[in-house]
């Protein structure tokens, strides 16, 4: 192949590589404030799948980051390698959990049910979101039973 050639093959399979997403913040308003999240859409795929990435239990990020468990980003690369597989992903920190710790300031008041009413607002406005063609909604730990009982709602 000739060196030119080459070096606008090499390119080209460099921009259709996988890592190449666009990540957008985004926020749900709910009665107590907002609860914060973070979209993640592959580049190449006009219509894909997205996931809705529920965190397991305790004060659990977003990013799977825990201040008792350590910091892993463990939900943060489930993100990138579904946008990798050309699936979009929403993650977001629950109430009372980091960016989100307003929406749940008062410990007290907060039901599980606030968790799994916030997982299917999330769901509900993704399937809204003429950007996707299905939503799914998947969990980690105690995020799993939200997830499933969330599906349920939305």
């Amino acid at each position: 192949m000739r060196p030119a050639l080459a070096a606008v093959a090499t390119a080209l399979s460099l921009l259709a590589a996988p890592g190449f997403a666009a990540e957008e913040v985004m926020q749900l308003e709910t009665p107590t404030g907002a609860v914060h999240g973070t979209l993640l859409r592959p580049d190449d795929a006009p219509r894909p799948l997205v996931a809705l990435i529920v965190a397991g239990s305790g004060p659990t990020d977003r990013d799977g980051n825990n201040p008792v468990a350590g910091h892993n980003d463990s939900l943060k690369l489930l993100a990138q390698a579904l946008a990798d597989a050309g699936i979009a992903s929403l993650r977001y920190d629950k109430r009372g959990i980091a960016a989100s710790a307003a929406a749940g300031a008062d410990e007290s008041t907060l039901r599980f049910d606030d968790y799994v009413d916030d997982a299917a607002a999330w769901a509900r406005r993704l399937a809204q979101d003429g950007r996707f063609a299905a939503v799914a909604i998947v969990g980690h730990s105690e995020g799993a039973t939200i997830a499933a009982l969330a599906a349920a709602r939305a």
